[in-house]
């Protein structure tokens, strides 16, 4: 009996361990709202200098229009995330992540191919990307802070819903000219 209260008094407490350490496990796994905030920050000033480079230097009138709306609603979401994250005292990226300047960088159209397929390209990339990020922060394992789910939920209605955004869900790349046909009929019919 006293082998048994002894070997039961040294397991409850590793079987407690063990659950606080799985707690801790989970929470590891699960988006920090920190690192949401830094990769959602570079990914709406990315987004606010594609659409800048498409406004500048597109040739297709649905280009331009896509970049300056691209840029006029991210730079909004842009000013939202800055102002919630201050308000839970996370910090705000000045810089873009590695990636996005990257691609950023790749929005140069290499001589004698056009800006505007180019940009097509890149951006469908960037699309499924952008949409993959904050599905996750509002998934299961995304971030804790109530109303960043909130917010990233809005912003992921948008990515899905908006007509210029849904340009960029057909656009896949190396497309046809076929398909850049198609694309640039969803985009001029908003």
């Amino acid at each position: 009996m006293v082998r048994t209260t002894t070997l039961l008094s040294l397991l409850v407490p590793c079987g407690l361990l063990a659950l606080g350490l799985n707690d801790s496990c989970d929470e590891m796994d699960r988006m920090q709202d920190q690192e949401f905030v830094v990769l959602a920050m570079s990914n709406l000033q990315f987004e606010i200098e594609a659409g800048g480079q498409a406004y500048a230097q597109g040739t297709d009138e649905s280009v331009v229009a896509c970049g300056a709306q691209m840029a006029s609603d991210y730079g909004a979401a842009c000013t939202e995330l800055a102002e919630l994250a201050a308000l839970k005292g996370l910090d705000v990226p000045d810089m873009l992540q590695e990636n996005e300047q990257l691609m950023l960088e790749g929005l140069v159209a290499p001589v004698g191919e056009p800006f505007d397929v180019k940009y097509t390209e890149r951006m469908a990339r960037w699309h499924r990307n952008a949409i993959r990020l904050f599905e996750q922060a509002i998934g299961p394992d995304g971030v804790s802070d109530g109303e960043l789910r909130q917010w990233a939920a809005a912003k992921l209605l948008m990515l899905r819903e908006d007509s210029i955004y849904q340009a960029f869900r057909v656009a896949a790349p190396r497309q046809s000219l076929y398909e850049y046909a198609e694309w640039h009929t969803l985009v001029s019919t908003r």
